[in-house]
């Protein structure tokens, strides 16, 4: 073999390799990624989530295997974050078999998608889990969750969190997506896999003010209190030393 006819079929390999792991990257996507996240009194976290996985391809696939991986610690958090229970159905109401991996960091929720799915077709399915949580904090709480726990990309969607019902929320962070509070519920609109996490803090002391996060706005008025009241005592010994040498 020359060395132009095995430059020639590197090229090929090359290009053949890059149009083959573009074509991979974009196989499926979910055209619907919807998460109710509800906040149980008993720190526990009860997770429902409505997929709906596409084919984007040209060809017929069989999705197989899907992963979700679920950290075992979050910002806020003291970790050991441990999923509990796990449930899958399809649109149909049939049971989707799943699985739980453990790791030292991850929690791997494995479901079994092995359903042929032609070009532009769709599959529903229904996920359910269970976590249990230390969420730390005594006044305010606070967890960072991220939107995607697959490496599927997203197209669109609606990720609600749920507190109990006397809780508030005191505090909303995330980046190109504005949360919505309705009560005791707030709601982001997902697009095109943004907003990549949220981040939000309750307590069951109804401080909302601006962008600054309850827990701070609360100890910044504990604290100026007590400088007040430290001041009017210091004063007020003040006064009656005074008085009592007749100054």
């Amino acid at each position: 073999m020359n060395i132009s006819n095995f430059l020639k079929q590197c090229i090929f390999v090359v290009l053949f390799l890059g149009a083959f792991f573009t074509s991979y990257a974009s196989v499926e996507v979910f055209s619907d990624y919807s998460t109710h996240l509800k906040i149980n009194d008993d720190d526990t976290i009860e997770i429902n989530k409505s997929l709906t996985l596409k084919n984007v391809y040209d060809v017929g696939i069989v999705p197989g295997q899907i992963e979700f991986k679920i950290a075992k610690g979050t910002e806020g958090s003291l970790g050991n974050i441990d999923v509990q229970e796990v449930y899958a159905v399809d649109a149909f109401g049939k049971e989707i078999k799943s699985q739980i991996r453990k790791s030292k960091e991850f929690s791997v929720i494995i479901i079994d998608v092995y359903y042929p799915l032609l070009p532009g077709f769709e599959y529903e399915f229904d996920l359910y889990y269970k976590l249990s949580y230390d969420p730390g904090g005594i006044f305010f709480k606070s967890l960072q969750i991220p939107i995607r726990e697959s490496t599927i990309p997203i197209e669109q969607g609606e990720f609600t969190v749920e507190l109990p019902s006397s809780y508030h929320f005191t505090y909303l962070e995330s980046e190109g997506a504005e949360g919505v509070i309705n009560n005791n519920q707030a709601t982001w609109q997902i697009e095109d896999n943004t907003p990549s996490s949220i981040l939000f803090e309750y307590s069951y002391i109804p401080v909302n003010v601006g962008g600054i996060q309850g827990s701070y706005l609360f100890w910044i008025v504990v604290n100026i209190i007590l400088a007040l009241f430290l001041f009017f005592e210091i004063r007020r010994e003040v006064k009656r030393i005074k008085s009592e040498y007749g100054q």
